[in-house]
């Protein structure tokens, strides 16, 4: 009896165990079935995202496209004014006036400065620059420098703009460093002699005291560099030339930088200069660009500036160029016309 209970409680043990061996199963096949029916949903979210994916970066490329066409665009309209207004530049030019106040003088004296013309001619042989001259009807030519370029040997044609202007009015300048440097390095020595003969008086270390109408003015003209003034005898000439208080005493030097720097101390009533051709690319509120001498964003690249004595000093832009690169940029060539009137 005791045997029988034992063989039925195995039994019972055994199928208990199937049992569970069997529900152990099901739950394996639903949850693998479940699985299976969730890889779908899964790769459809993957899809999805991997669609987003493709669409953001489409939508990326796009955008950059369109920002380098507009570049692209901007670079060729930018380019395409900065050429035509290079060309522009060559054959035109604005007439700039400037007025001085002074007890020194009785009446109007007008005075036009030609610098840094570098053999340009505007019309056959000046003809329209000496056509403005005429009408324009100055008392007095100054001329700051750089007639010529420093490499080309040929400047006949600047030789007979002075020629013509001193039937204009009386012709009075400095050198510029191209001048210079064709005498000092390339051995132009008659250079100097070529002007003159040609009908302008050169101020080397200078003075000279003219006559218009009841006006008594005095010029002085000087020469140097910013880092040779010493070398060039600018500052020997200075301390010892007499300046006219009862004259109206104007100071030429090619380089602006030489008021601050050297002239400025000195007892004059106005001063003249070129040679920075405005800074290249005049930059709106800002002025010129770049000079050799002060770098970036000058102080002294054109306009009128008063100087530490409350001199005025008087910066032309130029009317030529000694290479055709860099391009000047909203920077005309300028003729530069002061009246110098009775306070």
């Amino acid at each position: 009896m005791k045997k029988t209970k034992k063989s039925e409680t195995v039994r019972h043990a055994q199928a208990a165990e199937t049992k569970a061996d069997t529900v152990g199963e099901l739950l394996q096949d639903a949850t693998a079935e479940a699985e299976t029916i969730g890889e779908p949903e899964q790769a459809a979210k993957a899809a999805v995202k991997s669609a987003q994916k493709v669409k953001k970066g489409h939508r990326f490329l796009k955008a950059v496209s369109y920002v380098l066409l507009f570049l692209l665009v901007f670079a060729i309209v930018t380019g395409g004014i900065v050429f035509f207004y290079a060309r522009y530049t060559k054959t035109h030019y604005e007439v700039t006036f400037y007025q001085e106040s002074s007890q020194k003088v009785s009446g109007n004296v007008r005075i036009a400065v030609i610098s840094d013309l570098h053999n340009r001619e505007y019309g056959d042989d000046n003809s329209t620059l000496l056509s403005d001259l005429k009408s324009l009807k100055p008392d007095l030519i100054l001329f700051t420098g750089d007639m010529v370029i420093r490499e080309v040997d040929d400047y006949q044609s600047m030789l007979r703009l002075v020629s013509a202007l001193k039937q204009v009015a009386p012709c009075y300048g400095v050198l510029g460093n191209h001048e210079s440097e064709r005498i000092y390095s390339l051995g132009d020595r008659d250079l100097p002699d070529k002007f003159e003969q040609a009908g302008l008086i050169l101020l080397r270390n200078a003075a000279e005291t003219i006559q218009i109408g009841e006006n008594r003015i005095q010029l002085i003209g000087v020469e140097g560099t910013s880092y040779g003034f010493e070398e060039y005898g600018g500052r020997k000439f200075m301390d010892e030339v007499e300046i006219d208080p009862s004259a109206y005493c104007i100071v030429m030097a090619h380089i602006p930088i030489l008021f601050d720097t050297q002239l400025s101390q000195y007892d004059f009533d106005l001063g003249i200069a070129g040679h920075t051709h405005g800074g290249i690319v005049n930059l709106p509120a800002l002025g010129g660009l770049y000079t050799q001498e002060e770098g970036w964003l000058p102080k002294y690249s054109s306009g009128r500036l008063t100087l530490s004595r409350q001199q005025s000093l008087i910066i032309s832009r130029g009317l030529g160029d000694s290479a055709s690169f860099p391009p000047r940029i909203n920077n005309m060539p300028e003729l530069v016309v002061i009246d110098i009137n009775w306070i």
